[in-house]
């Protein structure tokens, strides 16, 4: 059985490595993905924050051998997610790994040795969204996404029924990397009014009603990290920052 991991590349410096140090040991091959223009259907006349050769750089320090580093341009998220179907058509199990997302201890081992958890394509996990720090998290937002694909199982959806959760750091980065991130969003069309929400909600560092677009869910608890997290996040920078700037 072929496992391999992903991420569609294009921004993520900050957590990428140790997104990548989350799974790496479970997965056979791990495929970046990347492209220098965004692929999320909106562009910008600003700068990425984040350069082709300091990603290509973590990601090699972080993967290994174990890297392949595609590049290319896609207009779609969807697209660019999907390409890794047609890089890697031989794959039994697939892990999509977003750079900002770091998997808790075990819940990779978890996955892989579960697979194939059934009939179903698609599976789901469970997931928790930090805010401006590694001690403030949305804990209870039901809206899990696709993390796991077996792409020889035609359809069908599940949720992996797990204690474990994704660490979600993408709340939990620099304001100007949040400005950038959302000139490119795929959902800013939905959003509230932006400049709105990035001055008064994400700089004010509020506490209440704080997603871009509106969940009644989003309102970040007081937590202990490594109750979630691996005890080697202990060696990211931001960690015991009380508010990250």
């Amino acid at each position: 059985m072929k496992t391999i991991a992903y991420t569609a590349l294009h921004y993520g410096k900050d957590y990428l490595g140790y997104a990548i140090r989350s799974i790496i040991d479970h997965v056979d091959e791990y495929h970046v993905l990347y492209t220098s223009k965004g692929s999320h259907g909106h562009r910008t006349n600003l700068v990425c924050p984040d350069s082709r050769e300091e990603l290509k750089a973590i990601a090699r320090a972080a993967a290994g051998d174990k890297l392949t580093w595609h590049e290319g341009v896609w207009t779609q998220e969807g697209q660019h997610r999907d390409a890794i179907h047609e890089l890697v058509p031989d794959a039994d199990v697939v892990l999509v790994l977003d750079a900002d997302e770091i998997w808790e201890k075990g819940l990779a081992e978890h996955v892989v040795l579960g697979s194939p958890f059934g009939k179903s394509r698609t599976y789901r996990i469970p997931i928790i969204h930090y805010w401006r720090s590694f001690r403030r998290c949305v804990l209870h937002d039901p809206a899990y996404p696709i993390r796991v694909i077996l792409p020889k199982i035609e359809n069908g959806e599940a949720t992996i029924d797990t204690y474990q959760r994704i660490n979600h750091m993408g709340y939990a980065i620099r304001p100007a990397m949040m400005y950038y991130k959302w000139q490119l969003h795929g959902h800013k069309n939905e959003m509230r009014d932006f400049d709105t929400w990035f001055d008064e909600v994400y700089l004010k560092n509020r506490q209440v009603d704080c997603h871009p677009i509106g969940s009644e869910w989003w309102n970040p608890e007081q937590v202990e990290p490594l109750d979630y997290m691996p005890e080697w996040m202990q060696e990211h920078p931001y960690w015991g920052k009380d508010v990250i700037e």
